[in-house]
């Protein structure tokens, strides 16, 4: 990676040249705010991918940020002890208990004394001084960790940042949910991240936090924010594009301001722009050089396992599928024609029953799969995601409408050639 380019295109960092606020939304403005109301969690939701923690990251100290994990904690005390480890501080403390006796010039060393040190012996031999002997005992406690949370950052600048709060198993939830509020009584400001997905947020449903929670909602980018990103970037390497190239790559970044930084990266070495250009210069780009770019960025986001599942779909037992002939030339069952009709124009993440239909219909060229064809096929999906990726499926199906949960799967059907591959 070029340094001078890896610093303006920057898709796994916090953006300092391409970074967009969105002012018009007020998020920095909310969240800065709300992280001073006293006794408040603060509760950031947004879609995977759209910024969550590069907000955070603009608006706090980084290094008043205490980062925890959502993934894998196994239990509340485990969440509060992730914190302190970060803190360096020990989640254990010994507590050391010193005693000391005095044995007189007249004591013998093989009487009955229990002094420390001396070892009975048959003999009687006598102390020729008075001696002072001490001993210890050792006893190590672990720390309650919400208990030492409180008493170390408590009423300080210090936040403690918990991303992925969707990760957390359900059933740890609630208790934890409850010692989040009894921290943030005591003083120690905290901010969650999650994903809504079409529900309320984890921590605002929590019964135990109703009332005490100050939202803020990323949603998807707009194509308007998406642009500014590309025309800042190319704008710092002398760089004009058309604005059909511009329009071209937000359609196709999916509302993700990543997806945009790694696009407009890829973009930049497929022209060869590695550094600023000696004057400014509008740069004819051609469908092409966009395909390449979008190919090569789909490098980035490899859900082949996952693409691979959803296209066999589950197996079969005795009747074999009906196969169509499909508009991309291609022979394939109920599975590749609804994938199909997901990757077509235009782009979108959220489809209704009615949509996702007509949709396959377009991509058959004769027959088409029959409505409860396509319901069972949509079931089956969501299923698969949710075993591929417990927690985290790349898309969602309620039965009524269909939403492709993670930018960087719908991208990878559209740009990737793993949908051809498939088919041969």
């Amino acid at each position: 990676m070029n340094s001078k380019l890896g610093k303006i295109f920057t898709p796994n960092d916090t953006p300092t040249t391409t970074y967009v606020g969105r002012q018009d939304l007020k998020l920095e403005e909310n969240l800065e705010a709300y992280c001073q109301l006293p006794k408040m969690v603060v509760s950031i939701s947004g879609p995977s991918k759209t910024g969550k923690t590069v907000l955070i990251k603009k608006v706090l100290k980084e290094e008043l940020i205490i980062p925890v994990i959502g993934a894998g904690i196994e239990s509340p005390e485990n969440l509060w002890n992730r914190a302190l480890q970060w803190m360096e501080t020990p989640t254990s403390e010994t507590l050391t208990k010193t005693t000391s006796s005095h044995v007189s010039a007249s004591a013998k060393a093989g009487g009955e004394v229990g002094v420390p040190l001396v070892v009975k012996g048959k003999g009687e031999t006598s102390l020729s001084g008075g001696s002072q002997w001490t001993g210890s005992t050792s006893t190590t406690t672990e720390s309650a960790g919400l208990t030492r949370i409180v008493r170390e950052i408590a009423n300080s600048d210090f936040v403690i940042f918990i991303d992925d709060f969707h990760y957390i198993r359900p059933d740890l939830r609630e208790e934890i949910g409850r010692q989040i509020k009894v921290a943030a009584d005591n003083g120690v400001k905290i901010v969650t991240a999650s994903v809504p997905h079409r529900t309320d947020d984890v921590v605002r449903s929590n019964p135990e936090l109703r009332g005490r929670v100050a939202a803020v909602d990323l949603g998807y980018w707009s194509k308007d924010h998406l642009a500014l990103i590309a025309r800042q970037g190319f704008s710092a390497l002398n760089v004009e594009l058309a604005p059909k190239v511009e329009r071209k790559l937000t359609e196709e970044a999916l509302g993700s301001p990543q997806l945009m930084q790694t696009i407009c990266f890829i973009l930049c070495n497929v022209l060869g722009i590695h550094e600023p250009l000696l004057e400014y210069t509008r740069c004819h780009v051609n469908d092409e050089q966009i395909s390449q770019a979008l190919y090569q960025t789909s490098h980035f986001t490899d859900f082949s396992k996952m693409l691979s599942s959803l296209h066999a779909g589950p197996r079969t037992r005795g009747q074999e599928r009906k196969e169509h002939q499909l508009a991309d030339g291609t022979v394939g069952d109920v599975y590749r024609a609804v994938l199909l009709a997901i990757r077509d124009e235009p782009i979108s993440m959220s489809f209704s029953y009615d949509e996702i239909n007509g949709r396959v219909k377009k991509v058959c060229l004769e027959d088409s799969p029959v409505g409860s064809s396509v319901t069972s096929c949509l079931d089956q999906m969501h299923l698969i995601s949710e075993n591929l990726q417990p927690g985290q499926p790349v898309l969602a199906w309620d039965g009524d409408r269909l939403d492709i949960v993670d930018p960087y799967f719908a991208f990878f059907l559209r740009c990737s050639d793993k949908l051809s591959i498939l088919a041969s």
